[in-house]
């Protein structure tokens, strides 16, 4: 086998929360201060790694914390009507598990709401989840395979953020970037990952046995 292990990132890879955090996020901005954004900058945006959209949307790195915590409170009043990124996504995991690979979801969302999506869609395949902190995946990654005796070059991580990519690089762990998430195909390849992938089924050919 490829990869022993096969971590998934959440928003904008399994879940699509991209419409409901654009919605809770304007909810926030006069809160805390924050720079309007509209529909017509996201193409900017999602070129953006998320230190570059923090100091774009003018938020304090000390408010981060607090507007985190309460985004992902609003988002649990919205989970259950939350859909996956893609239809097939959830069945390739499922085979991916088959295939006898441990899956996991490491993200920075609550693990209440992680576990109000998956119950709605009959997802319950994972055989963990860890949330951590915005900046915090590499940690939590070293902490989950120190503890578990794991192989670094067992380990892909799936994710749709430059963020993810910099975390597994620190990690020492290869990373699959999607295509269909918050950052963009151009923005994702510039920093690098071992593979984009366009589809779930990709996922298959990346895992398989070598020969």
């Amino acid at each position: 086998m490829k990869y022993k292990y096969v971590f998934f990132d959440f928003d904008g890879t399994l879940a699509d929360t991209e419409g409901v955090n654009f919605v809770i996020y304007q909810s926030l901005a006069e809160k805390y201060n924050l720079r309007n954004i509209t529909i017509d900058e996201l193409g900017h945006i999602k070129k953006m790694s998320a230190r570059e959209l923090m100091a774009y949307v003018e938020l304090k790195k000390r408010y981060l914390p607090f507007l985190l915590k309460r985004g992902k409170s609003l988002l649990k009043q919205d989970i259950k009507n939350v859909e996956p990124c893609k239809p097939d996504l959830i069945n390739i995991i499922k085979q991916l598990k088959n295939m006898g690979i441990i899956t996991a979801i490491i993200t920075t969302n609550s693990r209440y709401n992680v576990q109000m999506f998956l119950n709605e869609h009959n997802a319950n395949i994972f055989d963990f989840i860890e949330s951590s902190s915005m900046f915090g995946k590499e940690t939590k990654m070293r902490k989950i395979i120190k503890k578990n005796k794991i192989r670094l070059e067992d380990v892909l991580y799936v994710g749709d953020e430059i963020r993810d990519i910099h975390a597994a690089k620190k990690t020492g762990i290869d990373i699959a970037s999607v295509a269909w998430g918050y950052n963009t195909v151009e923005s994702l390849k510039k920093n690098k990952p071992e593979y984009i992938i366009y589809e779930p089924f990709q996922l298959m050919d990346i895992c398989k046995p070598q020969n």
